[in-house]
């Protein structure tokens, strides 16, 4: 067992899958980074977006509304993707209230 150089480890990256769920729709094929909450033909619940952290990454949930300051409100933050989709399946009620009291977001995507 060597240490790896820096090309064998850029190649161990990108061999890396990303992230996925049923539930979570990337906004565009093989993009990584932000998902759309989406159960079939309901409207959306909201978005995951992820940011680094130490030691890897952070999965924040947002509602799919805007409050107002024109801002998506935060929900939950998880270890991973699929952590932070159940999250928000498992609280569509209130998100779904929450979303009621405040702004429509203007766009969906995909359509």
């Amino acid at each position: 067992m060597g240490a790896r150089g820096a090309g064998e480890q850029a190649a161990a990256v990108l061999r890396r899958r990303p992230p996925a769920h049923p539930y979570a729709i990337p906004p565009i094929p093989g993009g990584h980074g932000l998902w759309l909450i989406r159960q079939g033909k309901s409207p959306p619940l909201g978005y995951v977006r992820t940011r680094r952290i130490t030691g890897g990454l952070a999965f924040d949930v947002y509602a799919h509304c805007r409050d107002e300051h024109g801002r998506r409100p935060w929900l939950q933050t998880a270890s991973t993707l699929n952590s932070a989709v159940a999250w928000a399946i498992q609280h569509d009620e209130d998100i779904r209230a929450l979303i009621a009291k405040n702004f429509p977001e203007l766009e969906v995507w995909p359509p």
